[in-house]
């Protein structure tokens, strides 16, 4: 019985299923990365339930074959290192799948540390608070909508105590509109929809404070619109600065790029016109909330873009509304204020890291970055420079220089680096060397019984 149950695992008609499964799982990757996202062929194919088993039945059909030729001479060695450098490689690969860490850091211009790493994994957050300060978490939960989605007759219910919250679609690529409405938190910022415009150009968009104390802004042409927030005049660009008073009246002054002081100031009220004097740009407020909040229609797609998001269609408080990622609900109740957040997960990195100096060189006579590096202190006070082409390694983690962000100024505020811990590398090289090994003795004894 065993011995059949050997041959029948270490059979080539069974290798030839295995490998030919392989390659459609791999076709079929290849075309769901090139149609969608490496995220979506990973999650779908490569870390499918399929695809596991696939290899589990490789890697037993690899262990019969190296049995079934028991005894062992030495011209079994070739194919045996071969074999188990396989298995290696594999088992490698399923360390770096379950323990492997794989992300990005944004460190800002400011020079505020980090300690956590931003995976491309997502999680459910609800905090809760009475007075909107002081925001205690009550319930986290990995989620991951690719593999297990929700739909009207599978809801997601948040179990959090004193919350009502139900996510009844998840969309995997939706396409946001925001729609801004008045708010009953005094905790919510202002928001006002404004036109900006001359005899070419015209823009109609929204400017919010997601909370009391943001900074909100926005650069359109050689115009910065900014609202809330703390401020100072140090950006070389034309600038209408937006504020509330004490009445949450809404006022302006308006800033050239060449001076700190305004040369215009005044209260601007729905259906007023400021002329900035800018390439004949004027400026009229179409609807402005004191106190506001922002809701999303949101538009499924078939296929990811630039734009979208995932996303869900939720219901609380008798009312439906769109949650997407890396975005939060304000939710009340009678004793709590809930803030409901879908997100990317964090992990904690070990250790800090902070940017002390950001350069840019750019393709002579254009804006285009031409290389870019960042100057960081990590550890205990040790510095290094991350480059495009020279990594940092450091506690087991490999960081890449990866992009930056720009200001609406056009000056770098933050550097993003891409974080990589992989417990499987040694395993996967020495997996590999193993196959070399196995190769050289092929030809080693195929030479040998030639001659």
């Amino acid at each position: 019985m065993f011995r059949s149950v050997l041959k029948f695992f270490a059979s080539l008609q069974l290798a030839v299923v295995i490998i030919a499964t392989l390659a459609v799982l791999i076709s079929v990757g290849t075309f769901m990365e090139a149609r969608y996202d490496a995220w979506t062929a990973k999650n779908l194919i490569y870390s499918s339930i399929w695809m596991y088993l696939t290899l589990g039945l490789l890697v037993i059909s690899l262990v019969a074959v190296i049995v079934d030729r028991w005894p062992w001479k030495p011209r079994h060695a070739a194919f045996i290192f071969a074999h188990i450098g396989i298995i290696v490689i594999l088992y490698g690969s399923l360390l770096t799948q379950l323990f492997g860490v794989d992300g990005t850091v944004r460190l800002p211009r400011s020079g505020e540390p980090v300690k956590e790493v931003t995976l491309q994994d997502t999680e459910l957050i609800v905090y809760r608070s009475r007075n909107g300060d002081n925001y205690e978490q009550v319930f986290r939960e990995d989620v991951n909508f690719l593999k297990k989605p929700v739909t009207a007759k599978h809801p997601y219910l948040i179990k959090a105590k004193g919350l009502d919250f139900e996510l009844l679609e998840s969309i995997d690529y939706g396409q946001a509109q925001v729609k801004v409405e008045e708010s009953p938190s005094s905790q919510s910022g202002a928001a006002i929809r404004y036109q900006l415009s001359n005899a070419n150009v015209s823009e109609i968009d929204w400017l919010i404070q997601r909370n009391l104390f943001e900074r909100a802004e926005k650069q359109v042409g050689p115009v910065l619109i900014t609202m809330g927030g703390l401020w100072d005049r140090t950006s070389e660009i034309n600038e209408i600065r937006l504020y509330q008073d004490q009445r949450q009246a809404l006022n302006y002054a308006l800033y050239s790029k060449e001076s700190p002081t305004p040369f215009k100031k005044g209260q601007l009220k729905e259906g007023d016109t400021i002329q900035t004097g800018w390439m004949g740009l004027e400026m009229k407020a179409l609807r402005y909330f004191s106190k506001a909040q922002q809701k999303y229609e949101v538009k499924a797609l078939d296929r990811p873009t630039p734009n979208t998001r995932p996303s869900a269609r939720v219901r609380y408080n008798g009312q439906e509304s769109y949650l997407l990622l890396n975005d939060y609900i304000k939710v009340f109740t009678d004793e709590w204020v809930y803030l409901v957040a879908y997100t990317n997960k964090r992990v904690p990195l070990g250790f800090e890291i902070s940017l002390a100096n950001f350069k840019k060189s750019d393709y002579p006579g254009t804006m285009r970055a031409m290389a870019y590096q960042s100057e960081v202190h990590y550890g205990d006070n040790e510095k290094a420079v991350i480059s495009m082409n020279e990594p940092l390694k450091y506690k087991s983690f490999y960081l890449y220089q990866a992009s930056f962000e720009e200001s609406p100024t056009g000056q770098a505020r933050a550097s993003i680096l891409s974080v990589n811990h992989d417990p499987g590398r040694i395993w996967k090289y020495s997996g590999s060397l193993m196959m070399c090994l196995g190769v050289i003795l092929l030809f080693y004894f195929r030479k040998r019984r030639s001659s």
